[in-house]
């Protein structure tokens, strides 16, 4: 493997060089995005950057190639690109190429199932809670209902064309690159820095849920979070994570297609909630719980042969 431009840098480099060209090619991606959607949609380019009609199929479908460039510029371009420069290649510093294995694999979808009632009971405690300030209360509820209206909108389709759409886009590149920057970068970054693998976990965890800016489901994807950043240190690989965030947005879709198509009722987002006993989001947790151990124990020989945390794959 090639010596990296990079590697010299000291932790605290690292990561400030980390989020200062995230935020860059963040945001070049939106604005390529934007003029993009425009060009092809024939939108003026005030029209883009406003939070526009949602019942226009047109609107929906330019804010959706906006979306899709900017995650690909905001994350996965820029977790290869660092990659070369702190590993040398654009695969190692991920651990890609450690073993994975088709039972873990099976257990990850299995967990991320089982914790979906306590994962939505956690979500209307939240929503419940009130900020002590007025109105950044109020503007937190704001920013939470235009997050849930961009959601459906995104997700309304009743073709199965438009399911697989919404799969690659919310489902597959969200997936991949949320989960190289968040727990294949930042979170190994900040173990460098902490050298506490469980501190950087719970920061990771924090500014992931921080960084979708919706104040009133911060817990449940907080407690998302902690979940990918132990799947990622136990398991040693970035797909075990990348597929259990996968499996959480991809069943969030699965519902909004049937719920479009008159074929679903409330019942995945209600289930663990007020309406349901609470004792579905106990019966959760200990399901995942036990998934969970099966899973470490079942794959304790692969991950023994693997980098532990913190280190590169050998070539």
């Amino acid at each position: 493997m090639r010596e990296a431009l990079l590697a010299g840098l000291k932790p605290a480099e690292k990561f400030l060089f980390t989020v200062v060209i995230l935020f860059i090619l963040g945001l070049l991606f939106q604005f390529l995005g934007a003029f993009l959607a425009a060009w092809i949609y024939g939108f003026g380019i005030s029209e883009i950057f406003s939070l526009g009609t949602f019942d226009d199929p047109q609107y929906i479908a330019a804010s959706k190639l906006i979306q899709i460039l900017g995650s690909i510029g905001t994350f996965i371009i820029p977790a290869f690109l660092f990659s070369y420069l702190f590993a040398g290649d654009i695969f190692s510093y991920y651990q890609f190429r450690n073993p994975t294995g088709s039972v873990p694999v099976l257990l990850t979808v299995v967990m991320m199932i089982s914790v979906i009632p306590f994962i939505n009971y956690l979500a209307e405690i939240n929503a419940g809670m009130e900020f002590p300030v007025k109105a950044i209360d109020r503007l937190f509820r704001t920013l939470e209902t235009e997050a849930e209206q961009i959601m459906k909108a995104f997700t309304a389709t009743r073709t199965v064309g438009g399911l697989l759409i919404n799969l690659i886009m919310i489902g597959v590149i969200a997936a991949v690159g949320e989960e190289l920057i968040f727990r294949g970068l930042l979170q190994r970054l900040l173990y460098d820095l902490v050298k506490n693998v469980h501190v950087a976990i719970i920061i990771t965890a924090i500014l992931f849920s921080a960084f979708h800016f919706q104040f009133f489901t911060f817990m449940p994807r907080f407690v998302l979070g902690i979940i990918m950043g132990y799947l990622m240190f136990l398991g040693r690989s970035i797909w075990f994570p990348i597929i259990a965030h996968f499996v959480n947005n991809a069943m969030g879709v699965i519902y909004y297609y049937f719920n479009s198509r008159g074929s679903a009722d409330d019942m995945l987002e209600e289930i663990g909630t007020s309406s349901m006993m609470p004792m579905a989001a106990l019966i959760s947790l200990l399901l995942f719980a036990l998934f969970f151990v099966m899973w470490y124990y079942r794959s304790a020989g692969a991950f023994s042969q693997s980098p532990l945390f913190g280190e590169t794959e050998k070539d």
